[in-house]
């Protein structure tokens, strides 16, 4: 295990290169340097695995960040960019990894509480942790991928009362001014291409045959649907709530003008805000928070946006 230096970054661009992630959609992550994903925390420290002929053969980066539960506001450790070699899995280089970033960062730190994100079908990941820690807890909310040529048409969704996860910039003091937009309404909109973008590297056959029929059928859904081949630029929402998102509209007509192709909302698939964007809704992926401390579905939860 090594630490990162400078003349590993093209390298390390080359090894996250050949890591795709996704089963019926495949994307490749694209970044112009290694650390561009961490670089938007204060305090960040990453792990570098590599094999007896110095070949790289996993990452991993620790984080400190904010976290708001049931209103009291905690420094916490957020875990991400873990990737093992495809030659090296099922080996417990990512345990050997998630453990190395609990023993060199988050106990140094005094990180007591820590998590990351993963998606719900990511079996790799929960067994990784729950093989490392003697208790795991999962906390689920969904993406929602929004064209920002999509328009919200009002409506009223009964019962719509404040959704119990929301999205943050905590320590938006500390971030640079370019990564965000703050509109008049509340919302705010992360800038996150400027971290990483993302490349449809392959999509399987059965599910492109669905996406040309939904394309067909739906144009004015799906026209935007991206295709096998393009690079994904986009914006992750926050701020939102039931209160304030009559205002997204606003934030997707900049966000075209800007030529930044998606917005990603994420929130609670029971809440009134899923419920209210759905229909614009080209796609929605489950995802969880994998937490070292107690968690439960029923708690309110505000993440900062730039651990999404």
């Amino acid at each position: 295990m090594i630490g990162y230096s400078e003349e590993l970054n093209d390298p390390l661009l080359q090894f996250e290169k050949e890591i795709v992630q996704g089963g019926q959609i495949q994307l490749e992550i694209i970044k112009q340097h290694f650390l561009d994903r961490a670089s938007v925390f204060e305090n960040f420290q990453a792990f570098i695995a590599v094999d007896s002929q110095k070949h790289i053969i996993g990452t991993s980066i620790g984080a400190q960040t904010t976290i708001e539960i049931n209103g009291e506001q905690i420094q916490a450790g957020f875990g991400f960019d873990a990737k093992v070699s495809p030659h090296q899995r099922n080996k417990g280089l990512g345990r050997g990894l998630a453990k190395e970033v609990y023993k060199q960062y988050f106990i140094p730190n005094g990180m007591s509480r820590n998590y990351m994100t993963a998606k719900l079908s990511n079996a790799a990941v929960l067994k990784m942790i729950s093989g490392m820690l003697s208790n795991v807890w999962v906390y689920d909310f969904t993406y929602l991928t929004i064209p920002t040529s999509a328009r919200m048409k009002p409506r009223y969704i009964p019962g719509s009362g404040s959704d119990n996860f929301g999205v943050r910039l905590f320590d938006q003091q500390h971030v640079d001014p370019d990564y965000y937009t703050i509109f008049g309404n509340g919302l705010g909109a992360f800038h996150s291409h400027k971290m990483y973008r993302l490349k449809i590297k392959k999509v399987k056959l059965a599910y492109k045959v669905g996406i040309g029929f939904l394309r067909k059928y739906y144009a004015s859904r799906y026209q935007s649907t991206p295709k096998e081949g393009e690079i994904m630029s986009f914006s992750t929402l926050y701020n939102h709530s039931t209160d304030n998102l009559a205002g997204i509209n606003l934030v997707l007509e900049v966000l075209e003008k800007q030529r930044i192709g998606f917005l990603m909302v994420c929130c609670k698939k029971q809440g009134a805000v899923y419920r209210m964007l759905k229909n614009i809704s080209i796609n929605s992926y489950d995802y969880n928070l994998v937490t070292d401390f107690p968690l439960k579905g029923s708690d309110c939860v505000n993440i900062d946006v730039r651990c999404l």
